[in-house]
C-alpha cells in the first residue's frame, strides 16, 4: 500500500505527463461507451429518460468531487506559500539576533545560517527524490550544529540576549518542520481514486450518450479534455513543484541576498 501511494505521488509530481495519460484514458473510456452504444443504436423512451437522469446525476457528482479536490489543493498551495514567507522571516531574525552574541559564536552562527538558507532554497528547485533526501540530511546536520553552537553561550551567560538567540534557532528548526509537513500534506489517495473512477464512468456515459446516427459529431471528445485539464490543475497545485504553479522561494532568496 505504501509503495502504491509513493508511486502515485511520483506520477502526480509530473502533472503534464499526468494530463497526457489521463486524457488518453478518459478518451478511451468515452470511445468504449460509444462502441457499446453503436451495438445498441435504439433506446426506448423509458431508457432515454433513465440515461438522461443517470448522466446528469453523474456529472453533478463529478463536478462536486472535482471542485472539492480543487479547493483542497488550493488551500495546501496557499499554506506552503505562507510557510515559505514565514521561514524566511524566522531565518532573518535569527541571523540578526546572532549579532548580539559574543565572538566567535556570532560569526559561526551567521556563517551556518547563510549555508542553511542556501540549502532551503536548493530544496525548492530539486525535482529528484534522492536529491531532496540529501538536502534534508544536510539541513538536519546544520540544525544540530546551530543548536550546538548557540548552547554554550546560553548556558555560560543565561540572560535575555542569549535566550533570544537560542529561541531564534529553535524557531528556525520549527519553521523547517512546519514547512516540510505542509509539503508532505497531499490530497489523500482515496480522493484521487474516487476522482479517477467517477471521471472514467462519466466519460463512458458521455460516449454512450452519443447518437450513433450522427457520425459527424464529436461531443464525446469535450468531456475527456475538460476533465483532464481540471485534474491537471489539481495535480499541479497539489504538487507545486512544476510549471505553471511552482512555488518559488522568493522570500528566502531575498533574505539570502540581505545576508550576503
Amino acid at each position: 500500500m505504501l509503495g502504491a501511494t509513493a508511486l502515485t505521488l511520483r506520477i502526480l509530481d509530473h502533472p503534464v505527463l499526468y494530463f497526457v495519460v489521463w486524457f488518453a484514458v478518459l478518451l478511451l473510456a468515452a470511445l468504449i461507451g460509444k462502441e457499446i452504444r453503436r451495438r445498441r443504436p435504439t433506446l426506448g423512451k423509458g431508457e432515454k429518460d433513465d440515461l438522461n437522469l443517470i448522466l446528469s446525476g453523474t456529472l453533478t457528482l463529478v463536478s462536486l468531487i472535482v471542485g472539492f479536490s480543487f479547493s483542497m489543493a488550493v488551500s495546501r498551495y496557499d499554506a506552503r506559500k505562507n510557510l515559505e514567507a514565514h521561514e524566511a522571516n524566522v531565518i532573518r531574525i535569527a541571523y540578526e539576533r546572532a549579532e548580539l552574541l559574543r565572538q566567535p559564536y556570532a560569526r559561526d552562527i551567521q556563517a551556518m545560517l547563510r549555508t542553511y538558507i542556501g540549502e532551503r532554497i536548493s530544496l525548492y528547485g530539486s525535482g529528484d527524490e534522492a536529491g531532496d533526501a540529501a538536502i534534508l540530511n544536510r539541513t538536519f546536520d546544520l540544525q544540530r550544529r546551530l543548536w550546538d553552537t548557540v548552547k554554550p553561550p546560553a548556558i555560560a551567560e543565561p540572560n535575555e540576549v542569549t535566550a533570544l538567540a537560542a529561541e531564534s534557532i529553535n524557531q528556525v528548526v520549527d519553521a523547517e518542520s512546519a514547512t516540510q509537513a505542509a509539503w508532505q500534506d497531499r490530497i489523500p489517495l482515496p480522493a484521487w481514486v474516487l476522482m479517477v473512477v467517477m471521471t472514467m464512468f462519466s466519460c463512458t456515459l458521455i460516449g454512450y450518450y452519443e447518437q450513433p446516427d450522427r457520425a459527424t459529431r464529436r461531443f464525446y471528445l469535450v468531456m475527456p479534455a475538460l476533465l483532464a485539464v481540471a485534474l491537471f490543475m489539481i495535480a499541479d497545485l497539489d504538487s507545486a513543484r512544476s510549471w505553471p504553479t511552482m512555488i518559488a522561494p522568493v522570500n528566502l532568496v531575498r533574505v539570502e541576498q540581505l545576508m550576503h
